[in-house]
């Protein structure tokens, strides 16, 4: 098999709309874990929260979390590998975001694998509610709080309408040239130190495995899945994907709701074999 490993991306690439894994795709990722591949899930999840999801598809290997700053064992559920967040930088990133007001800016903290947020609002209901997951509610702002937890965050993350999220990633990215802003759903802008992404990871798996990352496939559609595109050999872009992301890509499949992932699978790892 000329591709022994595939990092794949979740929501928005083999999470559809409707929030829900299509039974084909299910099948395909069996197949090729069968065939001898390595299927790993590369999200900026929390592990609580891709976990069901890795055992809806059957995987029991090692799932990468937090946008590459985490790498969990599926089967014992420990972490393997993580890089945590510089607490200043993550203080003063959350300050910057507070100031600019809860009204259009919202930010949450991952901390222990638990999301924090200072208060619930709607931006936060439709977050976690998307996720699929609970958070914590710290009643005083999160700068405050992090500053004075004893454990280190490993994500900041701000929600806001779509229309402003590149002029805050290209605000904010001159003010913290050592953090990294991208975009991993329409409203989500995700905040991690710069270095840390989804690419550094893969190629600690493939290390882990004793495969090259020519022998890998990333599939992705956001702009945090870019560093794995590039880091692969082959770099899959969903058809739903980002504008950057199909720029970077060396193959745009099919979307996320049309079964893209299992058509990619069938097409370079299987040999074609009929999926239908």
């Amino acid at each position: 098999m000329k591709y022994k490993a595939i990092f794949c991306d979740f929501d928005g690439t083999i999470y559809r709309s409707d929030h829900t894994i299509s039974q084909a795709t299910k099948e395909a990722v069996k197949k090729y874990v069968d065939a001898g591949g390595k299927f790993v899930i590369s999200t900026g999840r929390l592990f609580s929260a891709i976990y069901p999801k890795t055992q809806e598809l059957g995987l029991d290997a090692d799932v990468i979390v937090y946008q590459g700053a985490g790498i969990y064992d599926i089967k014992t559920k420990k972490q393997i590998f993580g890089q945590f967040f510089n607490r200043e930088d993550a203080v003063n990133a959350l300050k910057y975001i507070e100031a600019l007001g809860s009204d259009n800016y919202v930010p949450l903290v991952y901390i222990n694998d638990i999301c924090h947020a200072q208060s619930g609002n709607e931006y936060v209901e439709e977050f976690v509610k998307i996720c699929n997951i609970s958070y914590k509610t710290t009643g005083i702002p999160l700068s405050e709080y992090v500053a004075n937890c004893k454990d280190k965050p490993v994500k900041v993350l701000a929600l806001m309408q779509s229309e402003l999220c590149d002029e805050f990633i290209s605000q904010s990215a001159e003010k913290f040239t050592g953090l990294a802003f991208m975009r991993s759903h329409a409203c989500v802008v995700e905040i991690i130190t710069k270095g840390i992404n989804k690419g550094l990871a893969i190629s600690w798996l493939c290390d882990k495995y004793g495969i090259s990352t020519d022998e890998a496939i990333a599939m992705g559609d956001s702009e945090n899945d870019i560093a794995m595109i590039e880091a692969a050999g082959m770099g899959v872009a969903m058809g739903n994907a980002m504008p950057k992301v199909k720029q970077v890509a060396d193959f745009i499949a099919d979307t996320n709701d049309n079964d893209g992932v299992a058509k990619v699978i069938y097409q370079f790892c299987l040999g074609g074999e009929d999926h239908e």
